[in-house]
Order: structure tokens, then sequence, then C-alpha cells
């Protein structure tokens, strides 16, 4: 005979479930694969271990606390992808046509593209999806291409609230985004990552297409550099003033909303490091990259959109578009961001350049 699984938790007074559920979070030693349970008047908050002394003294200080034994419910299995928590819901020939994947920006989730036949059950999928993910308030599906010079999806509703602004966070960042008014891509967090660490105290660093800033706010948050963001779009430079004041920096930003070609005899030669992350015409605007640059070289990080073999492909398109323009140029780095289409690649280069 099978006898009753007893669990470790503290028994604590139930006014002070949360506090004390926070104090555990920070402890390491919540059980999250249980929930809280009410027991005469009190509450049964499940731990993974027993308490230590000091650990013990700091849960004092906030309420009456006894750890015990008690049975608890069962953890609930969390639903693990769309197809195992649709499946009893839609046919086979459905379940074979749902998205593998899909972006989250904060509480948000964007689906890239979706087959004709699962529109009917798009608030259906939306449900599974905030199933799967707690945090997710909105699920949006992406109707069109970023098209025009302020580069903004069209999007619809597909389930939750209608909404379009959220807090997204990366590596100790927040940015503030509006999918409906600038662009923004959480694909791009692991470029944003590795830029910004290159960057050292005391840079200037030029981010020619900024958006709401998530190239120029990391680097302020890791450097003590001086970033110029530019943008022609009035709705990102905008959000990104407001992620200013969402982050402490140790450098500077210096928003700029306008055309980069006007702007740009403004800070003629001051730059260490420019950022071009336009890929559909960022080419075009490389003599105005090689301008900010200082008399004695810096680095350009270029973004582009190539097809075939991207890495040789992308080689040979910035060469030939810089050819004559400089007195030296070292790729140092190429590789392959993200694929954007079948058979077709962003790539980033890098590349040290001495206009």
């Amino acid at each position: 005979m099978g006898g009753t699984t007893l669990n470790l938790c503290i028994k604590a007074p139930r006014e002070k479930a949360e506090i004390l559920r926070r104090a555990l979070q920070r402890l390491g030693i919540l059980d999250r694969s249980r929930t809280i349970t009410p027991s005469n008047g009190s509450v049964l908050i499940p731990i993974t271990r027993n308490l230590l002394s000091d650990e013990m003294n700091v849960l004092a200080q906030l309420s009456q606390v006894e750890v015990t034994y008690s049975e608890l419910p069962s953890p609930r299995s969390k639903p693990k992808d769309l197809m195992s928590t649709l499946d009893d819901i839609l046919p086979p020939h459905l379940l074979a046509l749902l998205p593998r994947s899909f972006d989250i920006v904060g509480d948000i989730a964007i689906i890239e593209d979706l087959a004709p036949e699962l529109l009917p059950h798009g608030e259906t999928l939306a449900k599974a999806m905030m199933q799967i993910h707690p945090r997710v308030r909105t699920v949006l599906l992406k109707t069109g291409k970023v098209e025009g010079d302020f580069r903004i999806p069209r999007l619809t509703l597909l389930g939750g609230e209608e909404k379009y602004e959220t807090i997204h966070a990366e590596y100790g960042v927040k940015l503030k985004v509006d999918l409906s008014k600038a662009y923004f891509s959480p694909r791009l967090a692991t470029e944003h990552h590795r830029v910004a660490s290159q960057v050292r105290d005391g840079e200037v660093v030029v981010d020619m297409f900024a958006g709401v800033g998530p190239f120029s706010i990391l680097i302020a948050k890791k450097a003590s550099a001086k970033v110029f963001s530019i943008d022609i779009n009035p709705n990102a430079i905008s959000l990104l003033k407001e992620n200013l004041r969402l982050n402490r920096l140790r450098g500077e930003v210096v928003p700029l909303c306008g055309d980069v070609r006007t702007i740009a005899p403004q800070l003629k030669g001051i730059a260490d490091r420019v950022i071009m992350n336009l890929p559909a015409s960022s080419l075009d605007y490389l003599d105005v990259a090689v301008a900010i640059l200082k008399s004695d070289g810096g680095m350009i990080h270029i973004y582009l959109f190539t097809k075939d073999d991207p890495i040789q492909n992308s080689k040979e398109m910035f060469n030939s578009r810089l050819n004559g323009q400089v007195k030296k140029c070292e790729i140092v780095n190429a590789r392959v961001v993200k694929p954007v289409a079948p058979r077709e690649w962003q790539v980033v280069i890098d590349a040290l350049v001495v206009p």
C-alpha cells in the first residue's frame, strides 16, 4: 500500500503569505512546482529544503513561521507547446500547420506568419499561447512586411488585450516599446549585447538608425561612452527618451530626430564606432558612415540582407560599395544574424575602416 507523501513547507499567517513568498524566492528555496495552500487561517508555503539558521532569522523578522510537513496538491503540469496544448481541440491537419516559432516582446507575443486555414482559429491559438506563457497578455499576428521610412510592421490582434505598448527587458536594460509606432526586434538581443560588449570607456558611437535605442542604451549601460542616436521616426525618438529615464546609465545618449544624411554633417569625423542597423538599405548610407568616422579610422557594424552564399555575398556587396571611398578597410567579422525568408539572411559585417 502506498502512503501519503508529505511536503516540506512553512506555515505562516495568511496575511504574511506574499511577503514571505518573496523572501523565500530571494533565498532561492521557494518550491515553484507546488502552490501555496490555505490551512485553517494560515498558509502553507512549499520550500525545496530545510532552512539554515540565518535564513530562519531573516524570515522570523518578517513573521512568525513554522517549518513543517504537510500534504500539498500535486504539481500542475504546465503545457509545453502549442501542439500538446491544442491536441484535443484542433484536428490533425491543422495541428500540422501550427507556427513553430514566435517572438515575445515584454508581455506581447508576435506570430510572424500563420497558415490561412488557422486564421478562423486565431483566438483559440492565442489562448493556448497565453496558457503556455502566463506572462503574455496579448497575441498579435504580423500581416505585412516592415515597410516605409519608419519601419512599422502591420499587426492584427489574435487574442488577449488589444495593446501594442509594453516594457521589454534584455541584458539588464528595460526598453519601452510601442509596436504600432516604432520598429523593434527581440531577435537582435544577442547582437545588441555583442556590439555593446566591444565598446570601451571614452568612445564616441553613432547609432545611425537607433529606433527605440536597444543598441544605444545597452552601450551606455555597459561603458562610459557617448552615443549619438539618430532616427527619422519621431515616435521612436520619443520612446528612446523614455527609455533613457528607465535605465541607469554609465555613459551618455544624445537622441537626434531626423534624416541621417541631414544630421551627419554635424557629426563629421567624431566617431570611433558607427552602427548601421537598416539592413534593407544600409549600403546606401556607407558614405555617410565613413564621413562620421574619425580621421584615423574606426569600426563600422553594418547589417544587410543577402541571398545564397550569405557570408561571401555580403562581403562582396560591402567591398564593392566601399571601393575607392576609403584609404583602408579590414573586415574583422562577418556572421549570419538570422534567416529572414527562404534562401535569404540578415548578415552583420564588422569592419575597421580608415576614411
